[in-house]
């Protein structure tokens, strides 16, 4: 096996629009540096990349000219391509959310295409014999699911270490976590990887090597429940928190001997009229006339919102791309938008004798996948653009096509 690695810094040297939470401001410094990370694997001949942005969403107008010119100029398949980010609020405002009025620095936008690209060829140049460990740590009283304190959400850190064959040096870690990175909020505006940045930041200063982190399944998982302080001051206690977690450690046998790719992609379309919306939204314009607490009725009247926007915007179809590399014992598995955790737990569940690492938020963005039995349940549902069981139906689809594989 062959391992590259690049970590490119593109933070703003001036002050930019930041997506996330409607601000009306724009940034005014930087808490820690905006990066596009990016890992390239190599085993008998074949290549995989990861790429990822510090941002709250990725779109096609990135990723296709990316992917295709790095496919073109390397021969490598697109399949074997997966780019995407880490969902930060507190980044530039590279693309323009579906339920967001941002302005987007579109000089910004334009200056990604090239800057992946340099992130990726550097990464390829570097391509160096490597072996792989790879450590797992369970998070506890830091966060969890946001909807309910019990409920289910996946609290494992992955940690991979990629060694250098011939030094015993490690090159870098890949490290794998869900968790909404969303401690800061609308009344900062520092620009910021958030949570994932502050663990990268102390990771590397601790261990004086770089890393990478890639962010999973957490559509509904979040601090919330968990916050002691606030804003920067929480940043920093839980940051500072999961690291020394991080310390105590398994050792997992994973083990890399195959290379094989694929993707499985499909068409839904939200039509604007089902059960949930004839019920609910009558219920809230109810709220919103009757109901004489202030905070009840700002909320009711988000949601009415985004539902009526929405249907306003329907029919409307998304197309829905997974990329799957099975590795051997290890399998990644991407993923387009936000994900709630118990969707990604059926697809670790479906390969029990394989390590499963799922890279939320790559792909064209396309909002909240909420399972059938939480549908309508929850704050998810209604900035979701998919119909109940649509986001099931596409999970298995990825399962499916991940057993084919193996």
């Amino acid at each position: 096996m062959k391992i590259g690695y690049n970590k490119k810094d593109i933070t703003p040297t001036h002050s930019v629009t930041i997506a996330g939470y409607s601000r009306k401001k724009k940034s005014e410094g930087v808490l820690d540096p905006i990066e596009i990370n990016t890992t390239v694997l190599s085993f008998d001949n074949q290549i995989m990349i990861m790429s990822i942005l510090d941002s709250l969403i990725i779109e096609n107008s990135v990723i296709i000219p990316v992917k295709n010119a790095i496919s073109k100029k390397y021969n490598i398949p697109l399949n074997n391509i997966i780019i995407g980010c880490i969902h930060t609020h507190s980044a530039p405002a590279y693309f323009q959310s579906f339920f967001e009025k941002t302005n987007v620095e579109k000089e910004l936008h334009d200056q990604l295409i090239p800057q992946f690209i340099s992130s990726i060829e550097e990464a390829l140049h570097t391509l160096t014999d490597a072996t792989l460990k790879i450590k797992k740590t369970y998070i506890q009283g830091l966060y969890g699911n946001r909807n309910t304190m019990n409920g289910y959400s996946d609290k494992s850190i992955y940690v991979m270490d990629f060694i250098n064959s011939k030094t015993n040096i490690n090159i870098f870690s890949l490290i794998s976590l869900a968790c909404h990175p969303t401690i800061l909020n609308g009344s900062d505006f520092l620009l910021s990887a958030d949570l994932l940045g502050q663990i990268r930041k102390k990771y590397q200063e601790l261990y004086e090597y770089p890393c990478m982190i890639i962010n999973g399944c957490c559509g509904d998982v979040s601090t919330r429940f968990y916050r002691e302080l606030s804003s920067i001051d929480e940043l920093y206690r839980v940051s500072n928190d999961i690291i020394k977690q991080m310390m105590h450690n398994e050792i997992l046998e994973v083990e890399i001997n195959h290379f094989d790719s694929s993707i499985f992609q499909a068409d839904y379309t939200y039509h604007g009229d089902d059960d949930f919306l004839r019920n609910i939204i009558p219920s809230l314009k109810q709220t919103i006339h009757e109901n004489k607490d202030a905070q009840s009725v700002k909320i009711a009247s988000s949601l009415l919102h985004n539902l009526e926007y929405k249907i306003q915007k329907s029919p409307m179809t998304l197309t829905l791309t997974s990329h799957i590399i099975h590795l051997g014992s290890l399998i990644f598995i991407s993923l387009p938008g936000d994900i709630t955790a118990i969707l990604g737990k059926r697809i670790r569940e479906a390969f029990p004798n394989h390590l499963v690492i799922i890279l939320g938020y790559c792909e064209n963005y396309s909002n909240y996948f909420v399972c059938k039995e939480d549908y309508g349940q929850y704050f998810e549902t209604y900035i979701s653009r998919l119909e109940k069981g649509n986001a099931d139906l596409f999970i298995q689809g990825v399962i499916n096509e991940t057993k084919k594989l193996i």
